[in-house]
């Protein structure tokens, strides 16, 4: 899912509104969600819902992927994505 470019590309998944809103609060950009969808572990939350965020493996595939450009992402290493099963972004937040 995860494409450089100018941000004009669609991406390759639907954000509620909710999800929507949050995510511009939290100042969560739609990459951050692709890194998380592509490269985040999974945990399952329960009625087909399951959570996406960071761990160390993750992550290092994250730098990998991106390179030296990866430094400027490192703000979101603490993001994570709850997806509802029809793949539906339900809401986006920062662990604490």
């Amino acid at each position: 899912m995860f494409t450089e470019g100018n941000g004009t590309e669609q991406s390759g998944f639907k954000l509620s509104e909710h999800a929507r809103k949050r995510s511009q609060q939290r100042s969560i950009p739609e990459s951050v969600i692709d890194l998380l969808l592509d490269f985040g572990d999974e945990s399952y939350l329960g009625s087909g819902v399951t959570s996406f965020s960071f761990r160390k493996k993750g992550w290092k595939a994250v730098v990998k992927c991106l390179g030296e450009k990866a430094k400027y992402f490192e703000r979101y290493r603490a993001c994570y994505a709850v997806v509802a099963g029809d793949g539906t972004i339900i809401t986006v937040a920062y662990c604490h």
